[in-house]
């Protein structure tokens, strides 16, 4: 198993009611490939972040997939900044239609002009959003009205653990992933 391709594993549906009525959705794991694939054409992500005082924050965020990390934008002054600051651990959920994907990660500060241009590319390819590089920051014309505006902090999350939930239930078995670090 490696990080960038874990083994997917299914997870049990032992319990009333929980069967599926065809075969795949009772024993095929995801494909991580394919649920990879799925965070570059998902436009809405939610971040969970951990406060200092480890009550939970989540909000609605703009996520850019570069395998193997997830690159998030945030305004130095936001609770999701602070959070990462002080505790990298988060986790990211996205809806993408046919699944629900979670994903367990660790977040850190990118400040490397490599990192950035990648994290920039990546944002760039999959949501159409020009950004530069302005020193340990990414700089754009725009920002979601919320956001603060630019320039943005960015975090790489490389992930830990994740689960796939099929939303039909038929599909794919309810899968989980490993990563080693």
């Amino acid at each position: 198993m490696s990080h960038d391709h874990p083994v997917g594993e299914a997870m049990s549906r032992a319990g009333k009611g929980t069967a599926a009525a065809r075969a795949a959705g009772n024993s095929q794991p995801l494909d991580w490939k394919d649920a990879s694939d799925q965070l570059t054409k998902t436009q809405w992500f939610w971040l969970a972040t951990v406060r200092p005082d480890g009550r939970p924050h989540v909000m609605p965020v703009l996520i850019a997939w570069s395998d193997p990390l997830l690159f998030v934008a945030s305004k130095d002054t936001a609770r999701k900044t602070r959070n990462m600051e002080s505790n990298g651990h988060c986790v990211v959920t996205a809806d993408t239609g046919q699944i629900h994907l979670i994903i367990e990660g660790e977040a850190e500060r990118v400040t490397d002009e490599a990192g950035l241009r990648r994290a920039s590319g990546a944002f760039k390819t999959i949501h159409g959003w020009e950004t530069t590089v302005a020193g340990d920051k990414l700089d754009a014309e725009f920002g979601a009205p919320t956001s603060g505006g630019p320039p943005y902090n960015i975090y790489a999350i490389r992930p830990t653990k994740a689960f796939a939930l099929p939303i039909d239930g038929e599909t794919t078995t309810p899968t989980r992933w490993r990563f080693t670090v």
